[in-house]
């Protein structure tokens, strides 16, 4: 069975959004680790279990790969709000094209006096028109999006 185009795509971003999902478990396990170790660390110095000079440099270095965290983590979000809303305007598109295939489908039957006919057929033009425009929209604002950031 052939995989469609669309199917493919959707599928790849549903494999890199798990992969996000478990870098961004990674890093917030992460952001906990340095943040105990920071409020640890004061307590050795006040029991004397480390030098004054020796903490100091560790909080610096632990502070600074905690910032490099955090900082990834948000780089990290941003890719998979992108990568979500793709997936989301993809999907919409496969939508519209099941329903476009279904009215094809119920214009070919040539049903058209039986009334229930007539109101589905109604009602998949009118989720054909609706969410093709807001495919379109969410289409046209990734492309502005890109060639704004391109400039």
């Amino acid at each position: 069975m052939a995989i469609s185009q669309l199917e493919q795509a959707m599928a790849t971003l549903r494999l890199g959004l798990a992969e996000m999902r478990n870098k961004e478990n990674q890093l917030d396990q992460l952001v906990n680790q340095f943040q105990t170790q920071l409020r640890r660390l004061p307590r050795q110095v006040v029991y004397g279990q480390g030098s004054l000079d020796m903490s100091l440099a560790a909080m610096s270095e632990i502070e600074e790969r905690l910032d490099d965290a955090m900082a990834n983590r948000r780089r990290l979000l941003a890719i998979k709000d992108t990568a979500t809303q793709e997936l989301e305007a993809l999907q919409l598109l496969k939508r519209v094209d099941e329903a476009r295939s279904k009215l094809a489908s119920l214009k070919r039957s040539g049903t058209s006096g039986n009334d229930d006919v007539s109101d589905e057929v109604r009602q998949l033009e009118n989720f054909i028109a609706a969410n093709s425009r807001q495919a379109e929209q969410a289409i046209t604002d990734r492309f502005r999006e890109r060639t704004n950031r391109e400039s």
